[in-house]
């Protein structure tokens, strides 16, 4: 009998021990599950990120100062360039007659059978028009550049559309067409605008200077920033 109850108590012993042992357990479990930053959060909760579109926060842009003396005028400058030093051996035009640093850019429209008109690339007036040797019809229009006056040269112009002297203009407006090539309106050369602007309001008529530093009388017109046409 005695043996009887000692099993037992055992039996009850273990058991009252097992007890707190899962209840200790159980406990943890449930503290562990309900803890705030243990919670399991859905992955679109977890990790979606509002969108933010970006906002234009540039300045506007200001209009071009000046309007192109021609159509497509930057994309068909391919062979002579302001600066350029030419030769008859190595001008990309040949045959070549001129030698010399280049004073202006030279667009191209050799394969053009229309007309090709000219503009006026800013407001101003015409100060020199007529026939010159090596261009063929040619104008000048004096016109502000930083606030002082300074002049452009179209040539290669057909002589019966040249503009008259003194005649105002604005700009953007069509002035004259190119000349055909090989003809006396561009006195042989082939069809393009030989474009140049002088540093100041001078009458210059030089396509080419002999010496480098002479180049100080003439910019780029590439320098200038031009409207969309």
């Amino acid at each position: 009998m005695k043996s009887y109850r000692k099993k037992i108590c055992l039996f009850l012993i273990i058991l009252f021990l097992w007890l707190i042992v899962a209840g200790v357990d159980y406990f943890y479990l449930q503290q562990k599950r309900t803890k705030p930053n243990e919670i399991t959060i859905p992955p679109t909760e977890q990790t979606s990120t509002p969108i933010v579109m970006p906002t234009n926060t540039a300045a506007p842009q200001a209009s071009a100062e000046f309007y192109p003396p021609i159509d497509q005028f930057k994309e068909q400058i391919t062979k002579k360039f302001f600066g350029a030093y030419i030769t008859p051996q190595n001008s990309p035009v040949q045959p070549e007659r001129f030698k010399g640093y280049h004073t202006g850019v030279d667009v191209e429209y050799k394969d053009v059978t229309a007309d090709v008109p000219v503009y006026a690339l800013a407001d101003g007036k015409i100060v020199y028009s007529g026939w010159v040797s090596g261009y063929g019809g040619v104008f000048m229009i004096e016109f502000n550049l930083n606030d002082s006056p300074h002049t452009a040269l179209y040539g290669h112009i057909r002589p019966s559309s040249l503009p008259p002297k003194n005649k105002a203009v604005t700009k953007g407006e069509k002035l004259a067409v190119l000349g055909t090539g090989y003809t006396h309106e561009t006195d042989g050369e082939r069809r393009h605008l030989h474009f140049a602007i002088l540093s100041n309001s001078r009458i210059d008529l030089l396509g080419y200077v002999q010496q480098k530093s002479q180049l100080s009388g003439w910019i780029d017109p590439l320098t200038l920033e031009y409207a969309q046409q």
